[in-house]
This record gives structure tokens, C-alpha cells and sequence, in this order.
């Protein structure tokens, strides 16, 4: 649930993303694919003249009530709404713009026929969707103006195939880092699994695939307990090198 007030202004706010599988790893890796089930729109606008009901002579058009309607909803003091999606690739981008009235004392608007025709809506695990309040002439929501997003979503992930390897074994490191580029872990056909973690309490560290690793460069593992993580989703097999911007403590698990 998400709600709009005079205070948010025109900021964008993320109504819906995907969360992890695992919120408690010290390094999320997967997210779920989020399936939206329903999704509606609270309005209650009261710093704008009520909205007039269109009068529709009973002998009208079907045309003209559609003029009669559009020009009741976009063209008196209103407000609006803009939502907008972004995925890992593209930033945020509009995708439909709501017009928000006073309609005394409140009214719900559903907001699913903006994303598909079906039923659910689904959401990839890289994708976010976001709403703004937009100033039309009409100035941002005022006074008591409320807006309030809620819906349902029902998340899943996919697991592994069983038939999948498994680790049958590991091998436990600990290096001592310093500011020249060292091979920490030499290309190994076997590896399913690395996680190295960054004790030092005094100098971050830095990984990079390959025989050299630069300072202030690559994979950053801050002090303090920095972590990084090489699993099936991101599986990387060659050598594996390190530096740190002092003597800093490394420690690591290799599975195979």
C-alpha cells in the first residue's frame, strides 16, 4: 500500500518490486516474479471544485456521450496521476495517466485495465512499478488530498532442476591481502560455489575475474565484513584475483 498526500509533491514512489528470495543472505542474488492479482486506486481530492456529472440527454449519441464523458474527466480542475515502469535495461517510463477529481465523498478507480486485459499482471524480477503525482495547471494534491494505492501479489520462484549439481565438498582460505594484485583462487573446472567476506575492520578490498585485480576497481568488498558470493545463477570458474587498500584479511569457502 502506498499513499499520496500534499507532502509528496511530484516524487515518484515504487508501489511494487519484486522482493528477494532470501531477504537475510548477506548477498541478495534472486528476486521473485511478482504476480499481480489485483490493484486499485483511493481518491479523495477535496482542494478542487466537485466534479459536475455529465448531464447525458437520453437521446444522445453514443459518440456524444463519449465527448461529454472525456470532457468531464480531463478538461475541469483536476489532478493526475502518472504510473510508470522500469526494468534493469530501461528507466522509468510512463505508461498511463489517470485524472483525479473531486467526487464527494471519495471513489476507487481500478487500476489493473491499465496493465493487462487479464487477470494477473505479471511482474519479471528485474521490473519495478512506480506512480507520481503530476501538476496539469491544477497544482500537486493540497490540503487533506488523498491517494492511496493498495492491491494483492502473489510472488513465486523458480527453483533449481534436481537434477542440478550438488557440492559434495569445499575447502576453507584465508589470505592476507596487501596493495599489489595476487591470484587467490586459481581456475578450477569443479567450483559450483565461492563466498569471500572481507574481515578487515581498517581497508576495503577488491576482486576481478582473471590474473589482475586494480584498487578501487572491480568487485568491492567493504570493511568490515564485505561480501561476495559466486553460486549457480553467476557461476564463473577461472582465477580470481585480489588486492586491498592495506593489509586486509580475507576469507573464503570454495565448493565443489
Amino acid at each position: 500500500m502506498k499513499t499520496f498526500t500534499a507532502a509528496t509533491t511530484g516524487e515518484l514512489i515504487e508501489v511494487y518490486s519484486p522482493g528477494w528470495v532470501s531477504p537475510y543472505e548477506r548477498s541478495n542474488v534472486i528476486r521473485y516474479n511478482g504476480y499481480l492479482t489485483g490493484l486499485r486506486m483511493l481518491v479523495d481530492i477535496n482542494s478542487t471544485e466537485e466534479s459536475a456529472i455529465p448531464d447525458l440527454d437520453i437521446t444522445a449519441s453514443r459518440t456524444d456521450r463519449l465527448i461529454a464523458v472525456r470532457d468531464a474527466e480531463w478538461k475541469g480542475p483536476r489532478k493526475e496521476l502518472q504510473l510508470l515502469m522500469r526494468n534493469s535495461r530501461i528507466d522509468w517510463q510512463p505508461i498511463a495517466s489517470i485524472s483525479l477529481l473531486n467526487r464527494l465523498p471519495y471513489y476507487h478507480i481500478p487500476l489493473m485495465p491499465y496493465f493487462t486485459d487479464d487477470g494477473f499482471f505479471n511482474v519479471s524480477n528485474d521490473c519495478s512499478i512506480g506512480a507520481r503525482i503530476v501538476n496539469v495547471g491544477h497544482n500537486f494534491l493540497e490540503g487533506d488530498d488523498r491517494v492511496t494505492i493498495f492491491g494483492s501479489v502473489k510472488e513465486e520462484a523458480f527453483s533449481l532442476p534436481t537434477d542440478a549439481e550438488e557440492i559434495t565438498g569445499s575447502e576453507a582460505h584465508n589470505w592476507v591481502l596487501s596493495t599489489g594484485s595476487q591470484v587467490i583462487l586459481p581456475a578450477n573446472p569443479n567450483r559450483l560455489q565461492v563466498t569471500l567476506i572481507n574481515t578487515s575492520r581498517n581497508y576495503d578490498a577488491y576482486l576481478a575475474y582473471g590474473g589482475v585485480a586494480e584498487r578501487g576497481k572491480g568487485i568491492t568488498l567493504v570493511r568490515g565484513g564485505g561480501t561476495y558470493e559466486i553460486n549457480l545463477t553467476n557461476l564463473y570458474r577461472g582465477s580470481i584475483a585480489a588486492v586491498a587498500d592495506g593489509p586486509a584479511t580475507l576469507t573464503g569457502l570454495e565448493g565443489f
